[in-house]
């Protein structure tokens, strides 16, 4: 067993839903790493790479106010809708719901989704608004993409971590800030990508940068290995398992999270396969 976290580096980076407006970058940073700090069972040196700041549009709309619901599907730009049809089709909608996707309204389809994920359509509607609207924040604006994977790939040199895992959206930002990196400057040991949407045709998958070839995304050159670990419920990881569109994944492993909130990336943190995962990269 690690008893020693002084060596064992680890760089995390957060997925969607993290923006605090009421904090400096460097505070909410610190926010969040003490909070996944506790959430390890093995011992490192943890540090957050935080770039929510840098993808939030000066005039945003609100996704936890009292009266949300419905009217924030309708109100989605064409861009964040684009997101959400092909999230819908990655999810595996029935012909005769997806029929409905030739119209602005959502309903039917979430309501199907909500119904068999067992989740409540209210909380569903709130979870694929923030989803939707902040991967088209990251993909569309160049300039907010460009910050934030340089934000990414900077914390990494700086802290040249043995391990990088990287939540939701996180990482589809690590693999694009790995991948702008210079190989031999910063080499990490093990990425770990939880419940990733990389693999999402259309939306995510056909926009990374560097853009697949032949069909197939890579492992970033400087990363010795790559694990993808996913909840087998999880409504972001979709299509399931990476490994079947990306080249050098060594584990693609789908487990049982927790009962409730398996999509924080703290539970994710705390699961028996991300410990034995770094337990085999640090030991």
């Amino acid at each position: 067993m690690l008893t020693d976290s002084s060596t064992h580096q680890l760089v995390a980076v957060h997925g969607i839903g993290n923006y605090r407006p009421r904090q400096t970058p460097d505070e909410a940073a610190e926010l969040l790493r003490a909070t996944w700090a506790g959430s390890l069972r093995t011992p490192v040196t943890l540090h957050a790479a935080y770039y929510a700041h840098l993808l939030r549009p000066a005039r945003s709309q609100s996704v936890t106010g009292a009266g949300f619901g419905n009217a924030e599907i309708d109100a989605l730009t064409t861009e964040e809708t684009a997101v959400l049809v092909d999230w819908l089709a990655a999810y595996g909608i029935p012909d005769h719901i997806a029929q409905g996707l030739l119209t602005r309204s959502y309903r039917q389809e979430l309501s199907w989704v909500a119904e068999r994920s067992g989740r409540p359509l209210h909380g569903l509607l709130r979870f694929i608004v923030r989803f939707v609207r902040e991967v088209a924040w990251y993909l569309e604006q160049p300039k907010r993409r460009n910050a934030a994977r340089e934000l990414v790939s900077t914390t990494i040199a700086r802290i040249q971590p043995r391990v990088v895992i990287a939540h939701s959206l996180g990482s589809v930002v690590a693999y694009e800030a790995l991948w702008s990196m210079n190989a031999s400057a910063a080499p990490v040991e093990l990425l770990i990508t939880v419940r990733s949407p990389l693999a999402l045709p259309g939306a995510i998958f056909d926009r990374l940068d560097p853009a697949p070839l032949a069909g197939k995304g890579v492992r970033p050159p400087g990363v010795n290995r790559w694990i993808n670990i996913a909840d087998v419920g999880d409504l972001v990881a979709v299509p399931r398992l990476l490994g079947r569109t990306f080249d050098g994944i060594e584990g693609d492993i789908e487990t049982s999270i927790a009962a409730v909130d398996f999509h924080t990336f703290g539970n994710y943190l705390a699961c028996e396969a991300l410990e034995k995962a770094l337990l085999t990269a640090l030991g």
